[in-house]
């Protein structure tokens, strides 16, 4: 698990007591206020954790949610337009409008780690936004799978967020790919 310093003072723990569980090793310092009880920390966790404002999305969200099988080669965050740029070469940031930011914000666990991620609805509306991004199998594939997962998506609520995005196409490509209707 990832720890902050801060997290580690919390705990009741102080400088001499950090410093001896890192000489014995029991806790790791991955870098100057982050440590791990594990040598080689999950990259998710890492990042999540160094970055608390930032929102898993895209490629990243769609496996952790089992649209997408294959694992994407970078962790695909949001942050807001004015946020710093994330300086690492394994992730992708997504500048986003602080307007549409925190849409569809919700709590995930993927593997024991704890992370903020965005719903399948306001995902859908990504999925659809950035469609000419995608690689045309990578599309296909979560679109395939949001067929398959049709009954379990709200409506209502993405009905809701659709108000929020100014572009029609992404209405009509909804419509047109997930449900089959014809638009003229």
């Amino acid at each position: 698990m990832v720890y902050t310093y801060i997290e580690l003072k919390k705990k009741g723990l102080n400088n001499y007591q950090i410093k001896k569980m890192v000489e014995n090793e029991t806790l790791y310092k991955i870098k100057e206020g982050v440590y791990s009880n594990e040598k080689e920390p999950s990259f998710l966790e890492y990042m999540t954790k160094i970055h608390p404002n930032s929102i898993v999305t895209l490629n990243s969200a769609f496996h952790y949610y089992g649209l997408l099988k294959k694992e994407p080669e970078f962790l695909y965050l949001a942050t807001v337009q004015k946020a710093r740029k994330i300086k690492d070469d394994r992730v992708k940031q997504i500048f986003m409008s602080d307007h549409l930011y925190k849409i569809g914000v919700v709590p995930m666990t993927y593997k024991s780690i704890a992370f903020k991620t965005y719903s399948l609805e306001r995902l859908l509306i990504e999925l659809v936004r950035y469609k000419t991004d995608f690689q045309y199998e990578t599309y296909q594939e979560i679109m395939k799978s949001y067929k398959r997962i049709l009954k379990l998506l709200n409506k209502n609520k993405l009905e809701e967020y659709m108000q929020f995005f100014k572009d029609k196409k992404i209405r009509m490509r909804i419509e047109k790919e997930l449900y089959g209707e014809k638009n003229d």
